[in-house]
C-alpha cells in the first residue's frame, strides 16, 4: 500500500497564481493523518520555502533538488558539492569569464560574483573563490556560460551534475549524484517504508528520478515529456489540483 507521499512545488504542488489550494492543504494533511509522511522536494532553498504557506513549513523538505534536507527546520541529509571539486571549477570560470556572474549556494545564501537584478535574495562578493572552500549545493550558471565552458573544458564538471531545464533560465550544477530521488531513496528507510510505500508527484527533470523509482510516480498534465515518459500515470495540471484528485482517489479506496 502507499505510505508515503513525495511532491514537487513549483508548476506541480502550487498552481498558477502561485498559491496552494486550500483543497491540496487539507487532502495532503488527510494522507498524513490516515496514511504517513508528506514530504516537499524542491529545487528551492530553504529560504524560498518560507514563502509557501505556513501549514506546509512543518512538513519535512528535501531542497535545493536533493542536495539537503530539513526536517522541522533541521538538517537531515545533505550531499553537497565538496571543496576539492568545487575550487578548481569556480577558479576557472573566474579565471576565463571574469565578467560573467557564478552564484553559489551555500549554508542558505546564494554569493554572487556579479549581482543580478532577479536575484534580489543574493549576496554580491568582491572575492567568490574565498567561499569556495565550503560545500555548496549548487553551482549557478547561464546558459550561455555553462555551455561555452562544456565545449572548452569538456572534464571540467565530470564529477558534477548540471540540471539543465527550459523551465529555468540558468544551468544547476550539483554533486555527482544528487538528486531528489536520490535524497528520498536515502531517507525513506528511516521513516520505515521503501520507495515502493512511495506516491510522488512531479512535472520537470528534476523529479525524473523520483518519479521513475517511486512505487506510483505521477506527472502532472503540465509535466514536460520526460517526466511523463517515466510515470505510471498523468493527472491534472498543478492549476487543475491534480495531486488532489490522485491522493483523495487513494484515500477514499477501501
Amino acid at each position: 500500500m502507499y505510505k508515503l507521499v513525495a511532491v514537487d512545488l513549483d508548476d506541480t504542488l502550487i498552481r498558477n497564481d502561485w498559491k496552494v489550494s486550500d483543497r491540496t492543504v487539507e487532502t495532503l494533511f488527510r494522507w498524513r493523518a490516515e496514511r504517513g509522511p508528506v514530504v516537499i522536494a524542491t529545487g528551492r532553498p530553504p529560504r524560498m520555502t518560507r514563502k509557501i504557506r505556513e501549514e506546509l513549513h512543518g512538513l519535512p523538505w528535501i531542497c535545493y533538488n536533493g542536495a539537503i534536507a530539513l526536517e522541522e527546520g533541521q538538517a537531515i541529509y545533505r550531499n553537497e558539492i565538496q571543496p576539492d571539486v568545487l575550487r578548481p571549477i569556480v577558479s576557472l570560470l573566474l579565471e576565463e569569464a571574469p565578467d560573467d556572474w557564478i552564484g553559489l549556494e551555500i549554508d542558505d545564501i546564494l554569493y554572487m560574483s556579479q549581482p543580478l537584478e532577479n536575484k534580489s535574495d543574493a549576496l554580491h562578493v568582491d572575492e567568490l573563490l574565498a567561499y569556495a572552500d565550503q560545500p555548496s549545493a549548487k553551482i549557478l550558471l547561464s546558459r550561455e556560460t555553462f555551455h561555452t565552458f562544456h565545449e572548452r573544458h569538456p572534464d571540467l564538471f565530470a564529477q558534477t551534475q548540471p540540471l539543465v531545464s527550459d523551465r529555468v533560465s540558468m544551468v544547476q550544477i550539483q554533486a555527482q549524484n544528487a538528486s531528489k530521488g536520490t535524497a528520498l531513496a536515502t531517507l525513506v528507510p528511516g521513516w520505515g517504508y521503501t520507495m515502493q510505500n512511495v506516491v510522488a508527484f512531479g512535472d520537470d527533470v528534476n523529479d525524473v528520478e523520483m518519479i521513475r523509482d517511486s512505487g506510483m510516480g505521477v506527472a502532472v498534465e503540465n509535466a514536460v515529456d520526460e517526466v511523463k515518459a517515466v510515470a505510471n500515470r498523468i493527472t491534472a495540471s498543478n492549476h487543475d489540483e491534480g495531486v488532489a484528485l490522485v491522493l483523495e482517489e487513494l484515500l477514499n479506496k477501501v
